[in-house]
């Protein structure tokens, strides 16, 4: 374990963002306004999430902030909508227990007076978690951090993103993980409870949500060959078949740096999901990406026997009027 892992697993959790530990190009917090924002979205767009032990006139005011933000962000997405990824970075500077300024004048008030119920009831469990998955994420970082980046790089064909903030919280939006940025840099939201996300799978999913940074859906790593497959064969592909091969990408790339760690039942985690958002792609990621992956074809050619097969079927002509 690290100096620094050490220091924020030891650091007074009196509300104080946590001091930062990483291995670059990650590095890791647990902040307390981040925290609080990101529950009460949470609660706000998904399902009710208050701080535990609330009761009585405590419960109202909670769901006071609650309904604010909801009527402030509705379904606004934190990925697209540029006002959800302001209020989280400001956030996520914060270095003292202070609310930081500029803020938007609702949201700072709903911020404002969630938080004393938040630190009362909550925060400590949160943050206990969070700096326990910190504490289990980053050794394996520290193994296998490099390798795993060099091996996404020549997977994609481009630079990994240098600059990759992590900040972990028990509700982390619907899917327990998003990221925003582009290129070099990558803001990650990762949940330090859901389950898809503990263990050996905190490795996988860190590079997956830093690979959004340069992986689009029909531009940059994977997008652009995707685009060019999609144009040659005039064929239009799923709108999810771009993510389903960033899953396969970082599950496989992850599950080899394992077993050569004596982790040999490693599951992937798009293994999961086959039968849910990615139906009809298992037989042909398994075989062409794979094939990519393992250096027998190139990209372009898994790209469009992918393409080929996973197409969508032709819609039919409408029928004739009686």
């Amino acid at each position: 374990m690290t100096g620094l892992v050490l220091l924020a697993l030891l650091i007074d959790p009196s509300g104080a963002p946590a001091a930062r530990a990483g291995t670059p190009p990650f590095s890791f917090q647990s902040n307390v306004w981040v925290n609080l924002h990101q529950r009460l979205l949470y609660e706000a767009q998904v399902e009710p999430a208050p701080p535990s032990g609330l009761s009585g006139q405590d419960l109202l005011l909670w769901q006071k902030s609650v309904d604010a933000y909801r009527n402030l962000f509705g379904k606004r997405s934190p990925v697209e909508d540029e006002a959800l990824i302001k209020l989280n970075m400001a956030l996520s500077g914060a270095a003292t227990p202070e609310l930081p300024g500029g803020l938007p004048a609702e949201a700072a008030t709903a911020l404002t007076a969630a938080m004393p119920l938040y630190r009362a009831g909550q925060w400590e469990q949160d943050d206990r978690a969070n700096r326990f998955w910190i504490a289990v994420a980053e050794p394996m970082l520290v193994s296998a951090g490099k390798e795993l980046i060099e091996a996404h790089e020549k997977a994609y064909g481009v630079p990994f993103p240098t600059r990759v903030l992590v900040d972990v919280s028990p509700c982390a939006w619907q899917f327990g993980g998003y990221t925003v940025g582009e290129g070099a840099n990558a803001h990650t939201v990762i949940s330090s409870t859901e389950p898809g996300y503990q263990g050996f799978a905190a490795l996988e999913m860190l590079m997956h949500e830093a690979s959004h940074a340069i992986v689009a859906p029909a531009s940059g790593a994977i997008g652009a060959d995707l685009a060019a497959a999609s144009k040659e064969l005039g064929i239009r592909p799923y709108a999810s078949l771009w993510h389903a091969i960033l899953f396969y990408t970082s599950g496989e790339l992850t599950r080899r740096a394992l077993e050569r760690r004596g982790v040999r039942d490693y599951h992937p985690s798009i293994l999961g999901m086959y039968e849910r958002g990615f139906r009809g792609f298992r037989q042909s990621l398994e075989t062409h990406w794979q094939g990519y992956l393992d250096g027998r074809i190139s990209r372009a050619d898994a790209m469009r026997r992918i393409v080929a097969e996973t197409a969508p079927p032709p819609k039919k002509p409408p029928s004739p009027a009686p």
